[in-house]
């Protein structure tokens, strides 16, 4: 909703307080699981430093000028012009012979500008061996691992077109390598992308130990043009390979239940945050509009404008919500009054959809006092063209949703 209408939007709205009782949130962020953590860099001041949160002291020094931006989660590292982050060299990144995990948040605004988009590089140098492991985005849409001991070294690739990483949104990539499991056939490296398994292999079973270079991330050993050259945050290392769904719940914000008391409060709360900021579930306080944040604001008042304009902000545009069928990211709906005003809505835990009519209150109810069960069927009033569903990683806490909007 933009703002120059807010005083007409509220005068064509029924503005009452739901009827559905609200539910408390139960987590702000995903989880977080400590047991073989042993690196785990959250990016929430990287100046000239990038602390090392596992409680191991691997603290990085940030390389090649200031980093610090937005991110999954405050803010991140924005490893951009060939910046990167590297850590000493230390006994508990070094995997030897046994298994662990990767992990990061990364946000790419063209995953496909290099072949390899490097991640995480803990590798000794080529004289020493060469030995240890890198984790890397391929050619923009698949993820690879590289294990090299003393034997050589050999290269993964998750499956190709089994899941997606687009430009301009905030995806969790992560790669578990089980190399000691006491059965053989559980002895694997698996892939993930967004929570989900994305590609199997087996992996090598030598010595991976990095004796004499630095721990980088967003870093590559050798090939400046390898850097990562994108945002990064919440990156994790594991002396464990992680089981599936704990992989899952570490890229899993939760859902936002009905909790209207959180922004109906009036101030700066109520008054300077609009649908789009209660849809999104981000607490701005700027009246945020589709696409402003990505300089990319709405340039009209229709359905292909503002969803252009939403999609520059990371929103994912699904053809239709899967009702029952449980997303990492949350549902939204956007409709249009032609020429005059956008709105959102918001599905939540409840099952039922809400909204915020501009600076006033949030509702689980439509233009008619009806509970809102689907907003295409919904009293929407002037709001007549539905452009469709999407999809934003939101939050089980009010406010604290995590894309980039403003």
């Amino acid at each position: 909703m933009k703002k120059v209408v807010r005083a007409r939007i509220e005068k064509t709205l029924v503005i009452v307080i739901g009827t559905m009782l609200p539910v408390a949130a139960s987590h702000a962020l995903p989880m977080r699981f400590t047991d073989d953590l042993v690196g785990e860099w959250l990016m929430s001041s990287v100046v000239n430093t990038a602390t090392d949160t596992s409680g191991l002291g691997n603290h990085g020094t940030v390389v090649g000028g200031a980093v610090q931006s937005y991110g999954w989660t405050g803010t991140a590292a924005n490893l951009i012009n060939g910046s990167y982050i590297q850590a000493p060299s230390a006994p508990s990144l070094n995997v030897g012979t046994g298994s662990f995990t990767l992990a990061a948040w990364v946000r790419m605004a063209s995953p496909s500008s290099s072949s390899i988009k490097t991640i995480i590089d803990n590798r000794s140098s080529v004289g020493a061996g060469g030995y240890g492991y890198t984790f890397a985005v391929y050619n923009g849409n698949r993820l690879f691992l590289q294990l090299a001991d003393t034997s050589g070294y050999t290269n993964y690739m998750s499956n190709a077109g089994s899941g997606s990483l687009a430009a301009n949104r905030w995806h969790h990539v992560a790669v578990t390598v089980d190399r000691t499991s006491t059965n053989l056939f559980q002895r694997v490296i698996t892939f993930y992308i967004d929570g989900k398994p994305v590609g199997t292999a087996t992996p090598r079973m030598g010595n991976l130990t990095n004796i004499d270079r630095p721990f980088y991330i967003g870093g590559h050993r050798d090939t400046p043009s390898d850097h990562f050259n994108d945002r990064i945050d919440q990156v994790h290392v594991y002396r464990r390979a992680m089981p599936g769904l704990h992989i899952a719940a570490m890229s899993f914000p939760g859902n936002p239940t009905f909790s209207p008391g959180f922004w109906n409060i009036g101030g700066l709360t109520q008054y300077n945050n609009n649908c789009y900021n209660y849809a999104t579930n981000k607490l701005t306080n700027t009246f945020a509009q589709p696409g402003r944040a990505a300089g990319a604001q709405w340039t009209g008042l229709t359905c292909a404008a503002v969803t252009t304009a939403a999609i520059a902000d990371g929103l994912v545009p699904i053809s239709s919500y899967p009702l029952g069928k449980p997303q990492l990211r949350s549902p939204l709906a956007l409709v249009v009054a032609p020429g005059i005003d956008y709105h959102w809505y918001r599905l939540d835990t409840n099952g039922y959809w809400t909204h915020k009519p501009g600076g006033t209150e949030a509702t689980n109810l439509d233009n008619a006092n009806n509970p809102i069960l689907d907003p295409r069927t919904a009293d929407r009033g002037r709001y007549t063209d539905f452009c469709g569903f999407f999809l934003a990683w939101s939050d089980a806490v009010e406010g604290q949703g995590h894309e980039n909007v403003n």
